[in-house]
């Protein structure tokens, strides 16, 4: 019968180590705030679109992050992808990309910056305010 205690007290303590050590992979989570520039983004009669801006997040998140600007129709759901790169060593971001010709009516565009993790930090995706694209 002492086996069998040994082994119920061992299964408990492997259940409480592992709980606790979920906890601490998790990461210590950072918010990220996607800023345009003053005058981003721009849009030209021709339907091509130049963004700029940067990230608002902890210093350790700002380099590298992956940056997308996206089209999105009048409820918010991303119709396409228009352009992808990552962000400078100061958070720093320049987008471009062509509107297509047949995007609906009252749409808007915005970017987004892709979850990463870096060493213990967990740096959150983030998203810009949605920017109205005008109507042709």
């Amino acid at each position: 019968m002492r086996a069998g205690k040994f082994l119920v007290v061992f299964a408990i303590a492997a259940l409480a180590m592992g709980a606790f050590g979920a906890t601490a992979l998790a990461g210590k989570k950072k918010k990220t705030v996607v800023i345009f520039f003053n005058t981003s983004p721009k849009i030209n009669k021709g339907g091509k679109v130049n963004a700029k801006g940067s990230l608002n997040t902890a210093s350790v998140c700002e380099p590298n992050r992956s940056m997308r600007l996206q089209l999105l129709d009048s409820s918010g759901i991303v119709i396409s992808t228009l352009d992808g790169s990552t962000s400078d060593s100061s958070g720093n971001w320049s987008l471009a990309g062509q509107l297509p010709t047949n995007r609906p009516p009252g749409s808007s565009l915005r970017v987004k910056a892709k979850k990463r993790s870096v060493g213990k930090f967990v740096c959150q995706a983030g998203v810009s305010t949605s920017v109205a694209v005008p109507d042709r």
